[in-house]
């Protein structure tokens, strides 16, 4: 087994472990604690929102580890992480502010939605064919 992919198996587990983190907390506040009023938002946005938007950009980073045979498709998968993060920021400060303008969430979506697209046209790069040389 390679370094590169054992280094991508390790990052895709924390990233697994991360959403499951993520998934228990929701089940801690919500179900069991049943914390659902407007001030208790900004427990969700550490507790959940963090670890999960974490957990999802590593999954997605350690697969992009683990099948990169491309690295023109690394420029489009550093910026959609870039946008990524970007956007997780944003998110959480917006629930900790307790923001409730739709505005607001509807930019941050669209946030997400160009790091997805960038991810998608990374993957869609790297799994080009690559071109045969004729002699």
């Amino acid at each position: 087994m390679s370094a590169r992919l054992y280094a991508g198996i390790v990052v895709v587990v924390v990233g697994v472990l991360l959403i499951m983190y993520s998934a228990y907390n929701i089940n801690e506040l919500l179900f069991i604690q049943g914390k659902s009023s407007t001030s208790d938002i900004p427990l969700y946005g550490n507790a959940v929102a963090i670890p999960i938007l974490s957990g999802i950009l590593l999954a997605i980073d350690g697969l992009i580890i683990c099948g990169l045979s491309r690295k023109s498709s690394l420029a489009l998968h550093f910026l959609a992480n870039v946008v990524w993060i970007f956007a997780s920021l944003r998110l959480v400060s917006a629930l900790e502010e307790q923001v409730t303008s739709r505005l607001t969430f509807y930019r941050i979506f669209v946030f997400f939605m160009i790091a997805v697209a960038l991810f998608a046209l990374g993957a869609i790069v790297n799994f080009l064919p690559k071109s045969q040389t004729q002699r």
